[in-house]
């Protein structure tokens, strides 16, 4: 107990210490852009945890694949941020698990990302609980193609013997193979591109597999065994004119993947098909040298099927949105704005569910002022109708720029959400979507959903000098008004491990959450870069309910990363991170419990469930160096370093040391 005291007395003492130094000192809220990142150059994006890499966000992921975010508004199971590809919003979520297959662009080609928490407006389009914009490699001029394949492996699993004995051997993990194609033409103006991914992976993680085979077969049950491992298919055409009066774009592309979704009540995946289809037209026009028009068309499919399972479960559930936005946006010496509309209209086919459409309309604008060359003041707002029902959302921001090297921003926001927007699930199942009863789980809904509403206050600081250093402290305290926070105890049960237990969506929660961090960039040479970054995150008041929420997410994380270039075409990167534990109460009934299995032909073990993901300390290592006057690539990630046994999620896989080897050719 003294121990853990002291702990928490370090903590506060930081976090103590971060607030100080956030109100009287100096802050940087963006990474300096120190270069670009060119094919030569370190790639930052190379699985599933960089996408995530940036200050405040965490992840949890079950299978190195998917992954429930948190960007520090409503937590893992609340509203989803944006996605967004070269201006394109889509789509890789199922019931708030992204699946990274469904990026429409190959993990290593993404240039840049930038992550924004609440709401606002990012090129025309309103996003309403965070935005992750991602912009893929710049095309070059004439004809280009590329391939590339990646295969890797995580030590301490077993091998699935049960599944494919004559194929797969002890010790490898068949995280792969991944293949990636493309081809691109550009001459001028004028560009088309087209690209191919397929992925490949098994579940066999120990942990994971001795759940999986007791939900899929029993001992003595028939023998149609079903295939664990996941394969997923993405193809995107893509074609438009970049000119200075003019930009159009068209793009379509598609994806299905066997997987496994995590269903949040059933407590465990669950074999399904998922399935996309997206197309979109993107158009910017200038009218004049400072005033503009967007204009974005788009429709989207989403699917859920039915693949083989012990339980016959099936979702059958399909969605269709079809969407139309635009804006007229004015760009002045002292003033900016950006004004503009967007009309959605979302229908859902499910069983028991009978002419379920949404029509949705919104209006925002969002507008800054140069008052002198020292202040500004930004706002923005926002209003959603649907049928008779309203939601608002306003946010302000006093920027100031105090000396040369020193800026800061005091902002605070009010956001409202509507129930179909923030609980579309649980919205459907009032309306008669029966997969509750379908997979057998007691449910209780409150008689009505209201609005999420939620205030907060922020503060950040920037120092900087030239391009060598910055600094930067940031602040933001959140009252979450009313919040709608679905919980689901799992139960324990020997024969299939997790059961799942009573739903509920627990109605009209309130609490105040505080964040505190602090980053640094250092740029000692030209080909060398040093970044740091601390995040802490406490519960000041709330609910019981509203407590045992925000335990999923760390309460501190560290990292820091070293990206090094000796030669134009060498590289070298260094990540580390350290994440604080973090307790999942929804799995409270299976801690202690054991994990095993009844197959004889699987060796006789078990593991002991926990509610707790332990805190752990993680170093990945990057390396890269291209051949053949820069058409051949060979990169190699060893992630992991220290071998330890950690996971993000109570049910997710257990990582151990591993690696992913790729190659790449370009002409």
């Amino acid at each position: 107990m003294v121990q853990n005291g002291d702990g928490m007395k370090w903590k506060e003492l930081l976090f103590a210490v971060l607030l100080i130094l956030q109100f009287g000192s100096v802050h940087a809220s963006d990474w300096l852009n120190v270069s670009e990142n060119d094919s030569t150059l370190v790639p930052k994006i190379s699985g599933v945890s960089d996408f995530v890499w940036q200050t405040g966000w965490s992840y949890a992921s079950l299978d190195r694949m998917s992954m429930l975010v948190n960007s520090g508004d409503y937590g893992f199971y609340g509203p989803q941020p944006m996605f967004m590809l070269d201006g394109i919003p889509f789509e890789p979520s199922f019931f708030s698990v992204a699946y990274t297959q469904f990026f429409p662009v190959p993990h290593f080609q993404t240039h840049q990302k930038e992550m924004i928490s609440g709401h606002g407006i990012a090129n025309g389009i309103n996003y309403q609980a965070g935005v992750m914009k991602l912009q893929s490699e710049p095309l070059k001029d004439g004809f280009s193609l590329f391939a590339s394949g990646q295969y890797g492996h995580n030590s301490g699993e077993p091998g699935p013997w049960v599944f494919d004995p004559e194929r797969v051997s002890p010790n490898v993990e068949r995280f792969g193979p991944w293949i990636n194609g493309g081809v691109s033409l550009k001459f001028g103006n004028w560009y088309a591109k087209g690209l191919l991914k397929f992925q490949q992976y098994k579940h066999i993680d120990e942990f994971v597999q001795l759940r999986m085979l007791n939900s899929r077969r029993s001992p003595t049950g028939s023998t149609d065994w079903l295939g664990v491992e996941t394969r997923s298919v993405l193809t995107l055409a893509e074609a438009g004119f970049e000119g200075s009066l003019i930009s159009v774009k068209l793009q379509a592309y598609q994806a299905e993947s066997e997987d496994f979704l995590f269903f949040q009540p059933f407590a465990r995946e669950v074999p399904a098909e998922l399935s996309v289809k997206q197309y979109s037209q993107l158009m910017d026009l200038k009218l004049h040298r400072r005033l503009g028009m967007r204009g974005l068309l788009q429709l989207r499919e989403q699917g859920l099927g039915y693949r083989l399972n012990r339980f016959a479960h099936n979702f059958d559930w399909q969605k269709e949105t079809s969407s139309i936005r635009g804006s007229v946006y004015f760009s002045g010496e002292r003033y900016r704005a950006d004004a503009g509309a967007a009309l959605e209209n979302r229908s859902v086919r499910a069983p028991g569910l009978s002419d379920y459409g949404l029509n949705t309309t919104s209006l925002f604008v969002n507008q800054q002022v140069q008052v002198i060359r020292q202040l500004a003041i930004s706002a923005t707002a926002q209003v959603s109708f649907l049928d008779d029902e309203s939601a608002v959302q306003l946010g302000g921001d006093l920027l100031l720029q105090p000396t040369s090297f020193w800026s800061m921003d005091l902002g605070a926001s009010y956001s409202e959400l509507l129930p179909e927007i923030a609980n579309p699930l649980d919205h459907q199942v009032r309306n008669g979507y029966y997969i509750f009863q379908h997979l057998e789980i007691p449910f209780q809904l409150p008689d009505e959903i209201k609005n999420t509403r939620k205030f907060s206050l922020s503060s950040s600081q920037r120092f900087f000098s030239q391009s060598t250093f910055s600094l930067g402290l940031n602040a933001e305290w959140t009252h979450h008004i009313s919040m709608n926070i679905p919980f689901q105890a799992a139960l324990y049960d020997l024969e299939y491990s997790t059961m799942p237990g009573n739903y509920s969506l627990l109605s009209e929660i309130s609490g105040q959450r505080l964040q505190a961090g602090a980053n640094v960039q250092f740029v000692p040479l030209k080909n060398m870069v040093h970044r740091a970054d601390i995040t802490l995150t406490r519960t000041l008041s709330g609910d019981e309910e509203y407590k045992a929420y925000w335990k999923m997410i760390p309460d501190l994380l560290v990292q820091y990363s070293i990206e090094y270039t000796p030669f134009s075409d060498v590289y070298l990167a260094l990540n580390l991170q350290y994440r604080s534990e973090a307790t999942w109460s929804e799995f409270s009934n299976l801690n202690g419990e054991l994990n095993r299995t009844f197959h004889v032909q699987y060796p006789f073990r078990f593991f002991e469930f926990s509610d707790t993901t332990p805190s752990h300390f993680n170093i990945d290592l990057k390396m890269g160096k291209w051949f053949w006057e820069n058409r051949l690539r060979g990169e190699l990630l060893l992630k992991n370093l220290l071998n330890t046994n950690y996971q993000t999620h109570p049910l997710g896989i257990r990582e151990r040391f591993g690696y992913m080897a790729r190659l790449e050719m370009r002409f």
